[in-house]
C-alpha cells in the first residue's frame, strides 16, 4: 500500500469524489488515511481523534481494504464500542467501498456468543411455554416467526422488543452448546459466524469480543498467531476508543453474586420448564452411587442457605451505610467480621459441592441422548466455582493487591435487590499493553473525542501509552469540518443555581422550568442528558404535561430497546427524548429531528463510584491530583461527546444548552469549553434562553 493508492481514493477528483455525487474533499480525511496506511507499512502505533464529518470509518476502512488485497493472509479486526457502529460498517461503510474501489474481500461480523440465538435452547423454551408460544401477541411468539426468516439470527436485528430474561433462556451459551451434537449445527448462527470469521480478511468486531479474546489469549498463553476467540490476526483498528478504559475496566472485573448462584441452582435441583425432573434427578438414574445425586440435592441445599445469610448480611449493611456502592478497605476488617465468616462458609459449600459435583459426573454412564443434559451439568458446575472464586479472593485480606475490592447492590425490579461482591483492576494500562498492544504489528485508534489539547497524554496513560518499543507512534487531530461558528449556538446561562447534594430539589426545580420552555422554543426536536437516572425521572415527570399538551411526544430511556427508541426518535421530528448516560454518544440524528441538545449536568462521575474513587486516590496518594489529573479530562471527554450529538452533517444547525453554570463560574469550566469546537457562544441569563433559541433556530 503506497501513499499514491492513499491519494487516489481521497484526494480531490480521486474515487470518492468520482462516486459520490456532491462528495467534498476532506484533508483531515486524507491525512488520517495517509497514518493509517503509513503504520500498516512500517509497523506500529496510530492515534487519532477524528471530528464529525471527517469520515474517519473510510480513512481506516480503505487502508484495511487495500491491506487485505495486497495480503490475504493477515487479518486485520475493525473493533467498536457500540454495536450500532458494528452494523452501520458492515452493512452501508463497506459494501459503499466495495464499489468505489471496484474490488472485495471476506469480510465478516462477529458478536459476542450470547447476541446469536440458539435454535436448539429456543426449540427447549418454545416446548416448555406451548401457551405462551401460541399466544400471537407475546414476545416469545414473535421470536419464533422472526427466527424463521432471520438470516443472523442476532438480538439488535430483532425488531420488538423482548424481555431480557426470554432472551436468556433461548442465546447461545459456550457453557450449554452441545457442538456438533446438536441436530441444529447445521444452522446454527454462532457457527456460521464463526466459520465466516476464520475465512474473512477483515472483521468487524467489538471491544467486548476484542477484550474476551485478549484475555484467554493471556489466561492460556496463546499468541496471536493462533486461533483464540478471535482467529490469528496482526492489524488491529479500534474505533470510538475514548471508551477502552471504561470497556476493559467493566470485562476484568472478577464478581461474586448470591442471586446467580441461586439462579443456577433452580436449573440444576428444581422442576425444569422442558422436564418435570431436574438435571439431578434425570441423571441420577445412570449413577453408579445411588448415594451421590442425595448428596449433591443436600449441598446445594447447605450453599443455598448459607448464600441466603450472606445476601441478607449484605443487604443490610448497605442499607445501614445508605448507598447502592462501597469502596471496602483493608482497615474495615474489624466491621467485615461477619461477612467474612458467612463468605468463607458460601466458598468451603461451593467447592465442597463442585467436588461432589466432579464425582457425581465421572462415575456416570449415559446414553447419546442425554448427553446434553451431562453438558449442561457441567457447565453449571464450572460457574458455580467461577462465581465462589472471587468470594474467596476477596475475603483472603493478606493477600490483597492494589486492586479495587467494592459491593455494589443490584436492583433487578422494585422487589428483587442482591448485592454484588467485585474485584476491580485499579489500572488496565499494563493489561492492555503487555497483552493486547504490544504483541500486534498495527494498532489504530481513533475517536471524536480522545485529545484534550494534550497531545493525547491523559487518554495514553490510563490505557497504556506511548509503548516506548521503538516502533511508531504517530498522532493526529483532525478537527471537524463542520462550521460550528455559524451553525451551532452555545448557551451557558450564568445565572443557574449550582446542584447540591443537600438540596437537590432547587436545581431539579430549576432545571425542569427551563428545559420545558427551551423544548417549546425549539418545538420539540430535542435530545435532554442527565448523568442520574433519579433527575431524568423527575424532571421528566414535571414537564410532560406541557410538552404533551403542546403536541410534543415525550420519550424516556428505559421505555424500550434502545435501538427502538431511537428509531421512534429519529422518525418523529418533534419529539423529546429524555436519557442519561449511554445516550451521551453513538446517537446519531441527522436533519430537523435534533435540533437541540440540553446538557443538565456536566458529566461528572460520582465521587462514590468505587473504582473512580480509588482511582482518584491513588493519584492523590503519589502527589498528583485525583480531580485534575483523572475527573476533570474524563468529564470534559463525555462533555465532548455530548455536545457532539448535535451536528451530524454539513446542513444540520442548532442549539447546545448546558444548564451547569459551574461551566462558565469556575476556572476549570473554561478548558472543559476550550475543548469544545469553538461555536458561537453569547452570553445569557436564563431569562434571555428562549429568545435566543427562537432567534437562531427560526430567523
Amino acid at each position: 500500500m503506497q501513499q499514491s493508492d492513499i491519494y487516489d481514493v481521497f484526494d480531490e477528483g480521486g474515487a470518492l469524489s468520482k462516486r459520490f455525487k456532491g462528495y467534498e474533499y476532506r484533508e483531515g480525511q486524507l491525512e488520517m488515511a495517509l497514518t493509517v496506511a503509513e503504520v500498516y507499512r512500517k509497523g506500529g502505533i496510530a492515534v487519532m481523534e477524528a471530528g464529525t464529518g471527517i469520515g474517519k470509518s473510510f480513512a481506516y476502512l480503505v487502508c484495511a481494504l487495500l491491506h487485505a488485497n495486497e495480503d490475504p493472509d493477515d487479518k486485520t479486526i475493525v473493533a467498536t464500542a457500540t454495536i450500532n457502529l458494528q452494523k452501520q460498517l458492515f452493512d452501508k461503510d463497506l459494501v459503499q467501498l466495495f464499489e468505489v474501489l471496484e474490488t472485495s474481500c471476506s469480510v465478516a461480523m462477529v458478536m459476542g456468543r450470547g447476541n446469536y440465538l440458539c435454535l436448539r435452547r429456543l426449540e427447549d423454551y418454545v416446548a416448555s411455554m406451548p401457551l405462551l408460544a401460541r399466544d400471537a401477541s407475546s414476545g416469545l411468539s414473535q421470536l419464533i416467526n422472526w427466527s424463521e426468516r432471520t438470516e443472523t439470527g442476532l438480538r439488535i436485528d430483532i425488531p420488538f422488543f423482548l424481555n431480557a430474561d426470554v432472551w436468556q433462556e433461548v442465546n447461545s451459551d459456550s457453557d450449554l452448546c452441545i457442538g456438533y451434537g446438536c441436530s441444529h449445527v447445521k444452522d446454527c448462527y454462532f457457527m456460521r459466524s464463526r466459520k465466516q470469521a476464520a475465512e474473512a480478511r477483515i472483521l468487524i468486531a467489538n471491544h467486548h469480543l476484542l477484550f474476551t479474546d485478549a484475555r484467554s489469549r493471556m489466561l492460556d498463553n496463546v499468541e496471536f498467531d493462533k486461533e483464540a476467540v478471535l482467529p490469528p490476526f496482526s492489524r488491529l483498528i479500534i474505533d470510538e476508543a475514548h471508551n477502552i478504559e471504561h470497556n476493559a475496566t467493566d470485562f476484568f472485573t472478577a464478581s461474586y453474586s448470591g442471586s446467580e448462584l441461586l439462579r443456577i441452582f433452580g436449573k440444576i435441583s428444581r422442576q425444569r420448564r422442558v422436564s418435570r425432573k431436574g438435571l439431578i434427578e434425570e441423571l441420577a438414574p445412570y449413577s453408579k452411587d445411588d448415594k451421590l445425586s442425595g448428596s449433591l440435592l443436600g449441598q446445594i441445599s447447605y450453599l443455598a442457605e448459607a448464600i441466603g445469610l450472606l445476601d441478607t448480611w449484605l443487604l443490610a449493611f448497605m442499607q445501614q451505610h445508605k448507598s447502592s456502592s462501597m469502596l471496602i478497605r483493608t482497615h474495615m476488617q474489624e466491621t467485615l467480621v461477619d461477612f467474612t465468616h458467612l463468605s468463607r462458609q458460601v466458598v468451603a459449600y461451593a467447592r465442597d459441592l463442585c467436588t461432589i459435583g466432579t464425582r457425581f459426573v465421572e462415575q456416570l454412564s449415559v446414553p447419546d441422548e442425554f448427553e446434553p443434559y451431562l453438558i449442561e451439568f457441567n457447565a453449571y458446575m464450572h460457574r458455580i466455582e467461577a462465581f465462589s472464586e472471587p468470594l474467596a479472593q476477596f475475603i483472603d485480606y493478606s493477600r490483597w493487591t492494589d486492586d479495587v475490592y467494592w459491593f455494589e447492590m443490584v436492583e433487578k425490579n422494585s422487589s428483587s435487590r442482591s448485592v454484588w461482591v467485585h474485584i476491580s483492576p485499579l489500572s488496565v494500562a499494563e493489561k492492555l499493553q503487555d497483552h493486547l498492544f504490544s504483541k500486534l504489528q498495527t494498532v489504530v485508534f481513533t475517536s471524536a473525542t480522545m485529545d484534550l489539547g494534550d497531545d493525547f497524554t491523559f487518554w495514553g496513560s490510563r490505557i497504556g501509552l506511548p509503548l516506548h518499543d521503538g516502533r511508531a507512534h504517530l498522532t493526529g487531530v483532525h478537527p471537524s469540518p463542520f462550521d460550528f461558528k455559524h451553525r451551532l449556538m452555545l448557551l451557558t446561562p450564568i445565572d443557574a443555581p449550582v446542584f447540591s447534594e443537600q438540596h437537590p430539589e432547587v436545581f431539579i426545580n430549576y432545571c425542569a422550568s427551563v428545559i420545558g420552555e427551551a423544548i417549546l422554543s425549539s418545538q420539540g426536536g430535542a435530545l435532554v442528558l442527565f448523568t442520574s437516572y433519579g433527575m431524568l425521572t423527575k424532571v421528566t415527570d414535571a414537564v410532560t404535561p406541557l410538552l404533551n399538551s403542546n403536541g410534543i411526544t415525550v420519550m424516556r430511556q428505559g421505555e424500550t430497546q434502545r435501538s427502538l427508541l431511537l428509531r421512534r426518535f429519529i422518525d418523529d421530528k418533534n419529539s423529546v427524548l429524555f436519557a442519561t448516560d449511554s445516550f451521551w454518544e453513538g446517537v446519531d440524528a441527522p436533519g430537523e429531528t435534533l435540533r437541540l441538545v440540553i446538557i443538565a449536568k456536566l458529566p461528572f462521575r460520582v465521587p462514590t463510584d468505587p473504582v473512580f474513587r480509588a482511582r482518584q486516590e491513588a493519584l492523590d496518594k503519589n502527589g498528583g491530583s485525583g480531580f485534575f489529573q483523572l475527573a476533570l479530562p474524563e468529564a470534559t471527554m463525555k462533555l465532548k461527546q455530548g455536545f457532539g450529538r448535535l451536528l451530524r452533517n454539513t446542513l444540520d444547525s442548532g442549539v447546545v444548552l448546558i444548564l451547569d453554570s459551574r461551566v462558565v463560574n469556575k476556572r476549570y469550566g473554561t478548558w472543559m469549553l476550550q475543548a469544545l469546537p469553538e461555536s458561537y457562544h453569547p452570553e445569557t441569563t436564563t431569562s434571555g434562553i428562549c429568545d435566543k433559541i427562537e432567534n437562531f433556530l427560526f430567523s
